[in-house]
This record gives C-alpha cells, sequence and structure tokens, in this order.
C-alpha cells in the first residue's frame, strides 16, 4: 500500500511535460501545484520545481500566515532522498533522510527506512560521531512485496512522541508524500489565496 502510494504520487509529480500537454491545470513550462484544502481553512501546497528533482509542501493558516514548509529532494526517478523541515519563520527544524531496499526481488527499490533528525540539537550515538536520529520509521513488505503497517520509533531516551514533537505529532508524522490525486490543480497564484 505504502508502496503503491509513494509509486503513484511520484508519478503525479514527473509526469513528462509530453503527458501533460492539453491538459487544463498543467503549467509545462513551470512548476506543478497542487493545493490541498484542509476542513480548518488551512491550506497545504505543494509545488514542484523546475528541476524535477525537488517538491516543496507549504502549509498555511485560513487567513493565509506560513505555518511550515517541508523540502524533498528527489533522485532521479523521483523517489525522496533526503528532505528539511522548517517552521513559518523559516527555521530549520529536522532533516530526513530515506533509504531504499536495494534487496533483489519484490521488495527492491522500495522504502524501507525513514530517519528524522532534529536540525537544531545534534545528538550522536555513544562513543561515536555518528549522529542519532531523534524518530525512525522502518517499513515492512510482506514476501510478496505487498506492503505492512510502518513502525516508528521515537529515539530519545526518557520521551514520549508526543512530549518531542508536539500532540498530534507535528513534524513527527511520516514524511511519504501525499498521493497528488486527492489534491486540486492550483497555480502559483492558488498557493497565495
Amino acid at each position: 500500500m505504502i508502496g503503491r502510494l509513494i509509486a503513484t504520487l511520484l508519478f503525479l509529480c514527473l509526469l513528462p511535460c509530453a503527458s501533460a500537454q492539453g491538459v487544463p491545470g498543467f503549467d509545462i513550462e513551470g512548476p506543478f501545484v497542487r493545493v490541498k484544502r484542509n476542513e480548518d481553512g488551512s491550506r497545504t501546497v505543494f509545488k514542484r520545481g523546475n528541476d524535477k528533482k525537488t517538491l516543496t509542501k507549504s502549509t498555511y493558516t485560513a487567513s493565509g500566515n506560513l505555518t511550515m514548509k517541508t523540502v524533498y529532494r528527489l533522485d532521479d526517478e523521483g523517489n525522496p532522498l533526503k528532505c528539511d523541515i522548517y517552521d513559518g519563520l523559516g527555521n530549520r527544524l529536522y532533516k530526513t533522510s530515506f533509504g531504499y531496499s536495494k534487496r533483489p526481488g519484490p521488495t527492491f527499490g522500495k522504502l524501507v527506512q525513514e530517519l528524522l533528525y532534529d536540525a537544531r540539537t545534534k545528538r550522536y550515538f555513544p562513543g561515536t560521531r555518528n549522529e542519532k536520529p531523534v524518530h525512525m520509521f522502518q517499513y515492512r513488505y510482506n514476501p510478496d512485496g505487498s506492503a505492512q503497517l510502518p513502525i516508528g520509533i521515537t529515539l530519545v531516551k526518557g520521551k514520549m512522541a508526543e512530549e518531542i514533537f508536539g500532540k498530534g505529532g507535528g513534524a513527527l508524522r511520516s514524511q511519504a508524500l501525499p498521493d497528488l490525486n486527492e489534491l486540486e490543480e492550483g497555480t502559483e497564484e492558488d498557493a497565495r489565496r
């Protein structure tokens, strides 16, 4: 399920320009923009860069104030490699890295790990200079390659995830990309409204 979601999202984000010709809402020369209008009146705007290697997710309040921005860096196939998470003032809060299966078979190339690091305070594994994530998601698959539910693990000793990330998780939620089919097409102008 997660693999299909990611594959669908990345396919939609990185549609070749030729397939977008003549389709309303697609700007062949410019960035690809989708807008999700949330129940509370806030908006989440997804914008793909011209280089097709960046995807920016910005969340705005109902009054139009930026509350969070996530910038994804994508590989040539459109898979997220890393992302940076910023607050509404532009302060970098977290950085995330993504790992993919290299094992031949039905899980080859599928997302298997997501590591979330605190960008404000570096933490290291004891006795090493290896940076320690504050949270990680492990993605598991059945032998046929179908996805199981991911496992979320908080790695800050003595703390619950809610104590670190706030009620509801905030940036804790998986940074795996959403299904853009569920979002309405938009333009830069829509993103500002």
